[in-house]
């Protein structure tokens, strides 16, 4: 116990080394420290002005007069969000002699999800350039970054506005570089996003691959999952435009293909992880529920124009069904943790708190709770990563587990297969040692008939009952030790042609004469047919057999033939009761007997030595019945 206890803790002192190490690795260089005069790269924190334009109609010649600006916008003390609106947010800052006189620099401007982002800069003759960008904006006329990046010749006193419109987060923060540090710090930026999309990537491939080898729901769908996360962070960090060029519609539809298949990924995950179908069936249809009404919301997803205030409605709801299906979730894994102690369970656990406390912080930051830096800045994306890493080693015991079940069941089929075979083997030595007893006690009974002929009655009825039984009992060693024959090989068939029509009628000249008279023979081909047509009129004597036991007295059972190009087809039915669901798919197993067959003679041996016979010929038996409504049983021996 304190062997697995030390494992644990090592293990959770890794994970935390590795966040730390992540966290530190994400933090852009010298985000902690003003920049001294003339630095490469020089922070606008505390240097930005505010102005919000509830009438979303102020012009920018309105906006930039100097008593405007004076008696209107109020300085920000740092970068922190301003929450969600609908309103025009302007932004302005005024450049001193200590950001480096005038020299060639670097504008960036975040967060990479606004939407539209209006940029004026002051020219030395006093006029302004205005640049439009944005989110849903073109991006071919700017450098290739996370942010919107415009180059600028600065001089002291120059000024600076931007005007923002976004239905994201009004996250804003600005910086100014040297040309040569903003190639290095983006150059930096970039290779560590790509090897964090990079994992990404990888754990998506490892889990699709091993879920359809393994044919495990779990990993493919915890592979979804990951993948809306890879959707969600290229959007957050500015590089879904990339992949969606041009398309506004597309740039929007992912993140939202995103949200709904990560919802539907990981509610399947934690169903299938979870067993609840066998152990909570009604956690089970709830989270069935979550996955229809999630797929349902991507046509709205695909197509915005179609979203109604009754659609956003809807969306509330999924979101409330998510939340509660997580803390679902979390509370069937904390107690199948307390009741198996099985370490993974708590694994999963701690995988998802993990991304739960990053959405928690990223959300914060976003209402403007928390002030936007680097470590506010990247805990969403390190907890997503830091999430992958310890779901991995979750998974990970999970498919040693799934190994050590799977080995254990193979070597107790094993065991039972053997046991079985043991068994049959002892059953069919003993079967073939009750023959000659019962051959002796059939011939001492018919000799005793032959030689007292006038014995009375009662003792007539005794002998004919004592010769009636040693037939069954003959019989079913017979087709018991015939059946072990078809199954191991030895009994080959002598397939010649042979005469449909004579070998049912012959079949039916075999049952006794009271039985014969409910046989209705149907429509019947007279041609021949290659078959073994003394295992053939076994077979189908069998049928014949069960569907009279098995049905009223006074009811008729019905035979017919039919051939075609495919091959023969015999069918038999009946007018009993019939098999329910459960018991037809358990029909032909070894001494299976259904329900209707209580007090009613049988070994169960029948309809599985047909099948033998049929399956020999290459063919097979296929059964056909509705509870109530009688059996009907069709041999096809192909041609």
């Amino acid at each position: 116990m304190s062997r697995g206890r030390n494992r644990f803790a090592s293990t959770a002192a890794l994970w935390l080394f590795l966040v730390s190490a992540l966290c530190l690795l994400a933090m852009p260089a010298g985000a902690s420290a003003p920049a001294p005069s003339g630095a490469p790269r020089i922070s606008l924190e505390g240097r930005l002005e505010h102005f919000v334009d509830k009438s979303n109609a102020l012009p920018f010649e309105t906006i930039a007069q100097s008593d405007f600006v004076r008696s209107n916008f109020v300085r920000l003390p740092e970068f922190r969000s301003l929450s969600y609106d609908t309103y025009t947010h302007w932004f302005h800052t005024q450049l001193t002699q200590a950001d480096g006189g005038p020299s060639h620099r670097v504008l960036t401007i975040g967060s990479p999800e606004l939407e539209e982002l209006d940029v004026w800069l002051e020219r030395k003759d006093g006029s302004f350039e205005a640049h439009v960008m944005g989110y849903h904006r073109s991006r071919d006329q700017r450098p290739l970054a996370r942010l919107f990046v415009l180059p600028l010749e600065t001089f002291p006193g120059m000024h600076v506005y931007f005007r923002v419109r976004t239905n994201n987060a009004i996250n804003v923060h600005a910086e100014l570089f040297q040309a040569d540090a903003f190639t290095s710090d983006e150059t930096r930026g970039n290779f560590l996003h790509g090897l964090y999309f990079g994992i990404l990537l990888i754990a998506i491939a490892l889990y699709a691959i091993l879920g359809a080898r393994l044919r495990d729901a779990v990993m493919a769908a915890y592979a979804g999952y990951v993948a809306s996360q890879l959707l969600f962070h290229l959007g957050a960090t500015g590089y879904l435009p990339v992949l969606a060029g041009h398309s506004a519609w597309l740039m929007d539809a992912l993140p939202r293909i995103g949200w709904l298949g990560g919802a539907v990924s990981i509610v399947l995950m934690w169903d299938r992880l979870l067993g609840l179908r066998l152990t909570h069936p009604n956690i089970h249809r709830l989270y069935l529920f979550t996955v229809v009404l999630n797929l349902a919301l991507l046509v709205f997803a695909l197509l915005p124009s179609l979203v109604t205030g009754a659609t956003l409605l809807v969306v509330k709801l999924a979101n409330y069904l998510n939340v509660l299906n997580f803390v679902i979730a979390m509370f069937l894994l904390v107690r199948a943790w307390r009741r198996s102690r099985r370490v993974e369970w708590m694994i999963y656990l701690i995988a998802f708190v993990i991304p739960t406390l990053g959405a928690l912080v990223n959300t914060t930051a976003n209402q403007g709770l928390l002030p936007w830096n680097a470590v506010t800045a990247n805990f969403y994306q390190v907890a997503a990563l830091v999430h992958v890493l310890v779901m991995s080693y979750g998974l990970a015991l999970r498919l040693r587990q799934l190994q050590h079940d799977k080995a254990a069941a193979e070597q107790e089929t094993a065991i039972v297969t053997r046991r079985a075979e043991q068994q049959r083997h002892f059953v069919a030595m003993l079967s073939h040692e009750f023959g000659n007893p019962l051959a002796a006690i059939d011939r001492a009974a018919q000799m005793i008939q032959l030689s007292a002929p006038d014995m009375p009655p009662k003792d007539a009825r005794r002998l004919t009952l004592i010769r009636g039984n040693a037939a069954t009992l003959s019989g079913f060693v017979d087709r018991f030790l015939m059946t072990e024959a078809l199954d191991n090989g030895a009994l080959t068939l002598a397939r010649a042609p042979c005469g449909i029509r004579r070998m049912l009628e012959d079949t039916i000249g075999q049952q006794d004469p009271a039985a014969r008279a409910r046989i209705q023979l149907g429509k019947c081909p007279d041609g021949a047919f290659a078959m073994d047509g003394t295992l053939t009129g076994v077979a189908i004597g069998n049928l014949l057999t069960n569907a009279l036991r098995y049905s009223p007295p006074e009811s008729a059972v019905e035979v017919e033939a039919t051939r075609d190009a495919a091959g023969l087809r015999i069918r038999v039915a009946d007018h009993g009761p019939g098999l329910d669901a459960d018991e037809l798919d358990r029909l032909g197993t070894l001494y299976f007997r259904g329900t209707t067959a209580l007090g009613k003679k049988g070994s169960g041996l029948g309809y599985h030595f047909t099948r033998r016979i049929v399956e020999a010929h290459g063919g097979t038996l296929t059964a056909r019945s509705n509870a109530g409504a009688g059996l009907e049983v069709e041999v096809f021996l192909p041609g």
